[in-house]
Parts: C-alpha cells; sequence; structure tokens
C-alpha cells in the first residue's frame, strides 16, 4: 500500500469514527450565510446580556464591564493620604521652590490625578544658592546648558565637602612614627608623583593616593621596609576608585623591580583597607581647586599654575594638618599674586575665605616653590609645554 492510499485510510477512518457509521454530509456555507450566521449568533449574545445571561446561559451583571471596572476602582483614603505625605516631603526638603508647591499644591486636590500634575522642566528647579551677594555672579545657572557640569547640585556638593573634610581632617603623626622621618615621606611622594606620570593617571588618583597614606600613618606605624609597599598600595587602591582603566597589580610589581610579590600586595591592600575601616571617600585640594577656579573664571593658564603649586604642597609635611580647601584657596591665591591678578567677591563667596584667612598659608607655599629642592618630579612636570611651562615663573617677593 502506498504512502497517499494510507493517508487516504486514515482520513477516512477519521470521518467515519470507531463504531463504523457513515459520515454526515458536510455542505460549505456561502459566505453570504457565514455573515448572516455571526450576525445571528452577535443578536443572540446581545440579548442574553440584557437579560442577565452570558454566552452559556447564566446570569451575568450587566454593569461588570472593563468601563465600570475601572471607573470604580478608587485609592483607599489612607494608601492617597500616605502619597501626598510622601511627595511633600521630598518636595520640601529639597532646595526646589517649584516642585514644593506643586506638591502642595497636589496634595490639597480632592482628588490624586496625573492631569492636574504642573509640567515642571529640570532648569526650572534651578535656584540660586542662599545668600548669594548681588556683586557676585550665580556660576552654577550659568552651567544649565552645559551637559559636563551639575548646576543643580553643584553648591551643596561642594558644602557637603567642606563639612566632611573636617570629620577626616589629616592630622600630624611622625611623632608616632619611629622609622620614618619627613625626608622619608617627601621621597614617597615624588616617588609618587613619577608613577601617576608612567601610567598616565588622573591627578585625583595621585591626591587620593596620598590621602590614603597619611591616614595609614595616622592609625598605624610601618617599617622602612614596607614603606614603598604602602605607597604603591595606596596608588593601586586609588586607581580602582578613579581610573576607568586601571594597571594591574604585576604592573606595580615591574615598576617595584620585583621588590614584591604579588601576596605582598593582596596583603598590604587588604591591611589598607582594615585600617582605613573602608572609609575611602575623602573630599580632595585638587577638586577644591577646580570648583573656585570655575566659579571665578579663572584662565586655564592661572589654573595650572595653581595646580603646580598646589600639586608641590604634596610633598611639605607641615601643610598636611591643614584643610584641603584652604589649601586649594591658598594655592589659587599664590597663583593670582604671580599673574598680578586680585582675590575678588565671587572667590570669597565660593571658597569661603577671605585674602587675610590665607596670608600665612601663602607664605609657606610662596616659600615652597621657591627653595630648591632633590625632588624635582613635579617641578619638571610643570615645565613642560604642556603646562604652560608654570614652574618657570618667579614666585612673588614676600
Amino acid at each position: 500500500m502506498s504512502l497517499a492510499q494510507k493517508k487516504a485510510l486514515s482520513n477516512l477512518s477519521n470521518l467515519v469514527g470507531n463504531n463504523n457509521k457513515p459520515p454526515q454530509k458536510r455542505t460549505l456555507e456561502s459566505p453570504n450565510n457565514i455573515a448572516n450566521l455571526k450576525k445571528k449568533n452577535a443578536k443572540k449574545n446581545q440579548e442574553n446580556i440584557c437579560v442577565g445571561k452570558n454566552v452559556k446561559g447564566k446570569a451575568v451583571d450587566p454593569t461588570r464591564t472593563i468601563e465600570s471596572k475601572i471607573k470604580k476602582i478608587a485609592i483607599k483614603d489612607e494608601i492617597k493620604d500616605e502619597m501626598e505625605d510622601s511627595i511633600v516631603f521630598l518636595a520640601t526638603k529639597t532646595r526646589r521652590p517649584v516642585l514644593a508647591r506643586a506638591a502642595k499644591t497636589l496634595a490639597t486636590e480632592s482628588s490624586l490625578t496625573i492631569e492636574k500634575a504642573p509640567s515642571v522642566t529640570w532648569k526650572e528647579c534651578y535656584i540660586a544658592p542662599a545668600h548669594l551677594p548681588a556683586n557676585v555672579p550665580d556660576y552654577d545657572r550659568t552651567q544649565l546648558n552645559n551637559i559636563e557640569s551639575e548646576p543643580l547640585y553643584a553648591y551643596e556638593i561642594f558644602e557637603y565637602y567642606k563639612q566632611k573634610e573636617l570629620a577626616t581632617k589629616t592630622e600630624k603623626y611622625m611623632s608616632k612614627q619611629n622609622n620614618l622621618t619627613d625626608k622619608m615621606r617627601a621621597v614617597l611622594v615624588d616617588w609618587m608623583v613619577e608613577v601617576q606620570q608612567n601610567f598616565e593617571l588622573n591627578h585625583e588618583t595621585l591626591y587620593l593616593a596620598v590621602k590614603f597614606v597619611d591616614h595609614y600613618l595616622m592609625k598605624e606605624s610601618i617599617t622602612r621596609a614596607r614603606f614603598q609597599l604602602l605607597g604603591l598600595t595606596a596608588v593601586f587602591v586609588a586607581c580602582k576608585l578613579d581610573e576607568r582603566i586601571f594597571p594591574t597589580i604585576d604592573d606595580f610589581i615591574y615598576i617595584s623591580d620585583d621588590a614584591y610579590t604579588r601576596e605582598d600586595f593582596i596583603a598590604m591592600e587588604i591591611e589598607l583597607l582594615k585600617v582605613l575601616d573602608f572609609n575611602l571617600n575623602f573630599p580632595l585640594s585638587y577638586s577644591f581647586l577646580r570648583r573656585f577656579a570655575r566659579c571665578a573664571s579663572q584662565s586655564i593658564e592661572t589654573l595650572t599654575l595653581a595646580r603646580y603649586i598646589l600639586e608641590s604642597s604634596l610633598l611639605d609635611y607641615s601643610v598636611v594638618d591643614e584643610l584641603d580647601s584652604k589649601k586649594a584657596a591658598a594655592s589659587l591665591l599664590l597663583a593670582l599674586k604671580m599673574k598680578n591678578l586680585k582675590w575678588n567677591d565671587s572667590l570669597v563667596f565660593y571658597s569661603g575665605y577671605s585674602e587675610c584667612d590665607l596670608e600665612s598659608l601663602v607664605v609657606i607655599l610662596n616659600r615652597l616653590i621657591s627653595t630648591p629642592s632633590k625632588y624635582e618630579n613635579i617641578r619638571n612636570k610643570y615645565s613642560d609645554k604642556v603646562f604652560f611651562e608654570v614652574a618657570k615663573l618667579k614666585p612673588i617677593s614676600i
């Protein structure tokens, strides 16, 4: 028997059935007959619904339609009150009066509807800093169209930094270190600058690594043999926090001339994190400096000169206990004096320091860049044309 014959018999058995009854006569409906049949069934179903029956003849509630279900949905009073209170709380806790007024209006409405919510753009949410003097330009307002800036929160962020630097202030620690001296610290920091240059790391990475070293030494003593390992590990951890692509442990082993093993780095990293109690977020003087210079609309040459002065201060243990914001402001003031420029009202407002507050620190920084030193990595770095050769400028006469 061929395959076609088997298929035909199979179809035939399906029509006939197991009781061997003759197949019923099947007729094809015309398109008009099909349309009439559909109308007839739809009319019958509608009659059943009107009399309270569904298609199968069971009783139904004629009001239970999709529209009626939606209309019957209501927010419970306690849930609505909780939502309104949350909106008012979040809005009034910010410095955004537009959102606060919108939330208050929304909370007083009898019904919570999306259509009544005001349309507010993010630029309209900006509000100037409190107590901004009339003669000081609102810098953050000018940055509303700058996609690389965060004008809505920049002022508040640096106000937070000023509060946190008081809680994370570096204290002098050499009296607790029996194996270290000020010069040894200067040698290590100068070498860390060279590491930053060779790996082309961000400047924030260098400043953060120096912070790690100082705060570690505030709490723990260390031997000379492990001092360089501490500096390298501090750079390694700082890279993880600030760099997009950072060097590996093998890279650090290479630049240390195989003085330490991979296990040494991992053990030192664990120890560093434990001593710091995993508190790795420090306000940096470099961040303050950029903020102050931008708010005062200083040129890139002036900012670079201030960066040279500030980075040179990393070598000097005598200023290690100064606040980062104050060191940044003093470095910028010295740079302005070297450029025959003045400390203006914008710098007083955004930095929080007057020129009188910075005079003593300016003297120390000026002496630092005036005194010849054998630690020349920073001076050589800022003598390059890329940095406008600012290290070759003459300090002021005091």
